[in-house]
């Protein structure tokens, strides 16, 4: 009797041990491990898709300042008024020289000047009004174009700035000498590349 109960109580107290440890292993599963906890770094939160906001700028913003059409071109501009028109900028009243764009202020007023004492003064057999037209300029003093009476006829011409003031430096129907051209040093591409030597054509570059 007494090793019946012996032998029960051995296989009680090995099943007790059996269950306890079995029970000491899942608890250790399901602890937390302290070393698995991690926290996000700077730039893993930044990645995390978390909406983000900026300082706006404070700098003000501009726009650029369009320049008005009737300022004059800067010294050594070549304007070619061919270009806008087949016969360059039709004048026929000193109102007009504001279709020269790019052109000097000195020019305008010159150009304005001519054609108001043409009409005051007129043409012999010539009922309508004088026209000047203005085909080229070079803002460093030169330019060239045409006097014309409609029924009448016309003639080219060249004005130069001589000193200080423009001035008419040559009008004809013919080539231009080259004395003229020499004197007021005309560029070639506003002048032409040939002038009258005085009888003869001879080659014009400047």
């Amino acid at each position: 009797m007494t090793r019946t109960r012996l032998l029960a109580l051995t296989v009680v107290t090995s099943a007790a041990l059996l269950l306890g440890g079995c029970g000491s292993d899942g608890g250790k599963d399901d602890a937390a491990d302290p070393s698995a906890t991690t926290s996000a770094t700077p730039g893993e939160a930044a990645s995390s898709g978390a909406p983000t906001t900026s300082k706006p700028s404070t700098k003000p913003t501009t726009s650029p300042t369009p320049t008005p059409s009737n300022t004059p071109a800067k010294p050594g501009t070549y304007i070619d008024y061919e270009a806008i028109n087949e016969d360059g900028i039709r004048i026929a009243a000193a109102a007009d020289t504001k279709k020269l764009t790019g052109a000097p202020t000195d020019f305008k007023a010159f150009v304005g000047t001519l054609i108001e004492k043409q009409a005051a003064s007129g043409t012999a057999g010539c009922s309508e009004a004088p026209l000047i037209y203005v085909t080229q300029i070079d803002t460093n003093g030169w330019a060239r174009g045409s006097y014309s009476i409609p029924g009448c006829g016309g003639s080219g011409a060249l004005w130069a700035k001589s000193g200080s003031s423009w001035t008419e430096a040559w009008s004809g129907q013919s080539l231009v000498d080259c004395a003229t051209l020499h004197r007021y040093a005309f560029p070639s591409r506003l002048a032409g590349d040939t002038c009258d030597s005085g009888g003869g054509t001879k080659p014009y570059s400047r």
